[in-house]
């Protein structure tokens, strides 16, 4: 049928006023009619009848004109400044207040509806008849016709058939309800459908993330009673996952227990068809993590291997070679070789916790000589067993605080020494921590305070309702996630070689890394070397509590003595006093050109705490200069200031007074008939 209208029928005698509501699809239309003429009154048009005074007293004018022409202007002006509908007017009698309106609306499935009309009118509607709703009802996921891991079917239903697939792919005509496609997991689209009738519906739809082996960690809680395994996920936005460790039995419990020590492979899968594995170990101290790390302060420069690709494993400073940078110079980059005496001995420090360091000298003819490596600390399954206290703390669970007691030998019991806590707690009770009380291990599920006890309490799951008793308390832990180890290069060994030193960490539970040194050239002497040995005296990203002390060796152009000095001097009329003088000795060093990270591993030593340059004691004077790098090559020179220590020479000058019997002014003095007074 045609687009739909209202007909409003004014029946009403001259002399009042009309008020006529109506509503069309929500949106409410009134207009006042009063019929000689339209004035705008409170954002409306009110049409109204004039007044006359006659002898003093007011009435109103006779009545004039046509109530549907001045329904239509008013409805014109206030509601149809866009052409939504057509307006026609079919008068009645002038003066009347009689006719008629037609408002058609001029857009399709327009609905009009009668709200109130104040006096004598009458409303007739047709409209057309209603469309049937359109909605997208639901959204669902399967698997993808093809790469799973990547895709997910989108199967969406609508209320009607949707004719019309319109984003975020094309499909016209559709027959289908639902209707399905694959798009991209992870991604965020806007579906847009269009029924018979040409209604449109829109959904925004994000699908299910991407199933990664890279956003999933393994946590391993161990005790000698078996290890409880946590299989941690991040992005895993509309996925259902199911674990296995076997590939068989599965579960949806990202939780393992009790769990032997081994390898194990870890089973994912999803609802999209998409799995992957991973592998993962529980060990006696049950560390999942690997860490390696190993100072520039080292004496020795090494760089990591690795496949360099276009796409990924990128060359870096950490790990590229001197030989092996990339330079504009048509003669390729300067090949760094790093020269030692045949009287030094060369330490190199790491921390690591994989299972198995080792180090070598590969020479040029590439035979291999093993370097013996000193594990330096106790990190890692530490051991420890000592008093405690334990007391109900209600909703089945315990509490366990430490004031002083014994220290005992974790395997034999034995009584080793004694401590005092008192409220305070050892360093392995933390949240996730195993400890043994008579055999019995309990997982630290929280660390509380206590006012009553005034201590730091350990909560663990146990049913505990007798008074508070003193018990004995173990713990097997890691105070960090690494050992510290070192090796030494006697260069006595290698008088006139050149060789490389290879580190190659390895773990069953890791990727095994292998760091290469620089080119190392060793002689009883060379020519126009300076000595730089340095440490710290309190530990950095080394462990200077081993006692290693580092040393290097850099070709150096020039050393000269520069100024520096500090003065006080009173100056008057007649005479200029020396209050005070500091002079330093100050050396400039301008070394010669070296490569980019020798020449940093040269700025981290020279600013170090303690560093002897030739065996002459000096500390850092300002910044460094640097010039570099030279024309397309990778080399740099380096300038550095230097101030020796202990080497100040102080003048502390009171001043000679020449007593000619006038009064010199000095600072700090008191002139009195007596003489001068210090204060």
């Amino acid at each position: 049928m045609a687009n739909s209208k209202i007909t409003i029928q004014f029946n009403s005698v001259p002399g009042f006023n009309e008020s006529v509501y109506f509503d069309v699809n929500s949106g409410s239309y009134s207009v006042f009619c009063r019929e000689t003429f339209v004035r705008r009154r409170l954002g409306q048009y009110q049409v109204e009848l004039p007044t006359v005074i006659i002898d003093d007293i007011t009435t109103e004018a006779s009545y004039q004109g046509y109530a549907s022409d001045f329904y239509k202007r008013a409805f014109e002006l206030d509601f149809n400044s866009s052409n939504l509908y057509t307006v026609e007017s079919i008068r009645g009698d002038v003066g009347s207040g009689i006719g008629t309106v037609i408002i058609t609306a001029n857009f399709p499935n327009a609905i009009f509806s009668e709200q109130s009309a104040d006096g004598d009118v009458t409303f007739i509607i047709e409209n057309e008849s209603a469309l049937p709703d359109f909605n997208i009802t639901n959204i669902s996921f399967s698997q993808a016709l093809s790469t799973p891991c990547q895709k997910a079917r989108v199967l969406v239903t609508t209320d009607n058939l949707a004719v019309k697939v319109l984003n975020p792919v094309s499909i016209v005509p559709n027959t289908s309800n639902p209707f399905a496609f694959d798009w991209l997991r992870g991604e965020t689209v806007n579906l847009l459908v269009e029924d018979a009738n040409g209604k449109q519906a829109s959904k925004s739809v994000t699908l299910p993330s991407l199933l990664s082996a890279a956003n999933f960690t393994i946590k391993v809680n161990n005790s000698p009673n078996g290890a409880t395994v946590l299989v941690e996920n991040a992005n895993s936005t509309g996925l259902v996952l199911q674990f296995s460790l076997d590939n068989v039995s599965w579960q949806s419990s990202n939780i393992f227990t009790g769990l032997d020590v081994g390898s194990f492979t870890l089973y994912v899968k999803d609802q999209l068809g998409c799995s992957f594995t991973k592998s993962f170990s529980v060990d006696e101290f049950g560390i999942q993590s690997p860490y390696f790390y190993i100072s520039k302060s080292n004496s020795i420069r090494y760089a990591q291997r690795i496949i360099w690709g276009d796409s990924g494993n990128y060359k870096t400073d950490e790990n590229t070679l001197s030989c092996e940078v990339d330079v504009e110079d048509i003669n390729g980059p300067w090949t760094e070789v790093q020269e030692f005496l045949s009287a030094d001995i060369v330490p190199t420090q790491f921390k690591s916790n994989y299972s198995s360091n080792v180090a070598k000298i590969i020479r040029e003819d590439l035979s291999e000589v093993i370097v013996p490596i000193e594990k330096k600390s106790n990190n890692i399954g530490i051991k420890d067993r000592r008093d405690a206290r334990k007391y109900n703390v209600g909703g089945g669970q315990t509490g366990i605080y430490f004031i002083s007691g014994n220290i005992y030998d974790y395997d034999t019991s034995s009584v080793t020494g004694n401590y005092s806590l008192n409220g305070s707690l050892p360093e392995w009770a933390v949240s996730g921590n195993y400890i043994v009380i008579s055999n019995a291990w309990f997982l630290i599920e929280e660390i509380v305070f206590d006012e009553s006890k005034n201590s730091d309490v350990i909560i663990i799951s146990e049913n505990f309702s007798g008074s508070e008793t003193s018990i004995v308390v173990g713990s097997i832990f890691n105070r960090f996630n690494y050992e510290i180890y070192e090796y030494f290069i006697d260069m006595v060994n290698f008088i006139d070689q050149k060789f490389h030193v290879q580190l190659v960490n390895s773990d069953p539970n890791f990727d095994t890394i292998t760091h290469l040194s620089e080119e190392l050239w060793c002689k009883v002497k060379h020519e126009d070397l300076l000595e730089v040995k340095y440490h710290n005296t309190t530990n950095t990203d080394v462990f200077y509590a081993t006692g290693i002390e580092f040393k290097i060796r850099i070709p150096l152009t020039s050393q000269k003595g520069l100024p520096e000095e500090d003065s006080e001097v009173h100056k008057t009329d007649t005479a200029a006093l020396l209050l005070s003088a500091d002079l330093y000795e100050v050396d400039q060093f301008v070394f010669e050109p070296v490569t980019k990270e020798i020449w940093r591993k040269l700025m981290i030593a020279l600013s170090h705490e303690k560093v002897w340059l030739n065996g002459v004691g000096y500390v850092k004077n300002g910044s460094f200069s640097t010039e570099g790098p030279l024309g397309k090559s990778n080399l740099y020179v380096l300038t550095a200031n230097m101030i020796k220590t202990g080497n100040v020479y102080n003048s502390l000058g009171t001043g000679n007074i020449d007593l000619d019997g006038g009064q010199v002014e000095v600072p700090g003095l008191i002139s009195t008939e007596l003489g001068y007074l210090s204060y």
